[in-house]
């Protein structure tokens, strides 16, 4: 497993009002199974939002993000992460197994 600092979109949805809605995030931790990935790619929109300041705080001007697509059979989920998505290949591919007990 290797761990990761997410972004959580914590916007409220109301679906009368989804395009007033006001975005917000705040930062989370996933780990992520190497195993179920199948895509890594910028996630190019988070730039702007971040240049906007609707990103939280501690995020600095140069940071990337990177959007990780999981798939666990029939279920598909899709995080968003903090880092350029060469680094976050790298931190995926270079994880040794090993035994937690034993």
């Amino acid at each position: 497993m290797v761990r990761f600092i997410a972004l959580i979109n914590d916007t409220d949805f109301n679906p009368r009002m989804e395009r007033t809605a006001q975005l917000q995030f705040s930062l989370g931790e996933v780990w992520i199974n190497p195993e179920y990935v199948i895509s890594v790619r910028e996630a190019t929109g988070y730039k702007t939002l971040l240049q906007e300041g609707r990103l939280p705080a501690g995020l600095e001007d140069n940071h990337t993000f990177t959007t990780l697509v999981m798939s666990r059979g029939n279920v598909t989920e899709t995080h968003v992460v903090v880092g350029s998505p060469k680094v976050v290949a790298v931190r995926l591919k270079n994880q040794e197994k090993q035994l937690l007990k034993g």
